[in-house]
């Protein structure tokens, strides 16, 4: 994780988006295929990096929803 996660914020740092977002759908994908049910984007700048429609925001919680669900003994 640590491999994907921090190149792509580096990249964000350097003004690259375009690699940045591309590093940041990889390390979700790998995430993904190793069996995890959801990722929280704990980062600002991690939210604003995929467009809105992306498939893999659809696996993706706000830590706040996070928050919530997991003081009302949800799953979400």
């Amino acid at each position: 994780m640590e491999h994907t996660l921090i190149p792509a914020l580096d990249a964000l740092n350097r003004k690259d988006v375009e690699g940045a977002t591309n590093l940041l759908r990889r390390a979700l994908q790998v995430l993904l295929a190793r069996a995890v049910n959801i990722v929280i984007l704990a980062s600002n700048d991690t939210l604003n990096l995929l467009p809105p429609d992306d498939p893999l925001l659809n696996k993706s919680i706000d830590p706040m929803d996070a928050l919530v669900c997991s003081q009302m003994g949800e799953i979400c």
